[in-house]
């Protein structure tokens, strides 16, 4: 595999800039970098509970439970049960979580700006369906693991 491609797929250095830049965020509000992905995830507004957090962004129960229950001591997120699923908790941003979204939606702007700086929008646009096709394949192959389908077989990545 090409060392470009697979530091794309391993997103580290996309990771190391996201750190650096929302540092300054997770210090001003004491928060973690998973009650700002919570945050940033709630705010998107098509999902809320804390089962939609952990399909989406891979995060352990544990700690998604954690997350959100300090930022509901923060005063940023309440919660009301389902109607029909009382187990279910539909989480809700309050106005307390505005300031810090308006920063999180700049910082993500500033970031965005920062790493598509020289490419066109037909670029951009490529990328995405290429992205989208790999997230797809990923999430397909994970999904045999979890119903415990043999890959055994599969070729895997191999590069060409």
């Amino acid at each position: 595999m090409d060392t470009e491609f697979e530091t794309l797929l391993h997103g580290q250095q996309f990771k190391k800039l996201y750190e650096k830049m929302s540092n300054l965020i997770t210090a001003k509000y004491g928060l973690h970098k998973i009650e700002i992905e919570i945050l940033l995830f709630l705010e998107q507004g098509e999902r809320d509970t804390a089962r939609d957090i952990a399909e989406v962004k891979y995060f352990s129960k544990a700690h998604i439970s954690r997350a959100i229950e300090n930022l509901m001591e923060c005063g940023y997120l309440t919660g009301s049960p389902d109607v029909q699923d009382r187990r279910c908790v539909h989480l809700r941003l309050t106005g307390e979580a505005e300031p810090v979204c308006r920063e999180l939606r700049e910082l993500r702007r500033g970031l965005m700006e920062t790493i598509y700086q020289g490419i066109t929008e037909e670029e951009k646009k490529v990328m995405r369906q290429v992205a989208g096709k790999i997230a797809r394949n990923i999430n397909e192959e994970l999904a045999k693991e979890c119903k415990g389908e043999s890959n055994e077989g599969a070729v895997r990545f191999s590069g060409r």
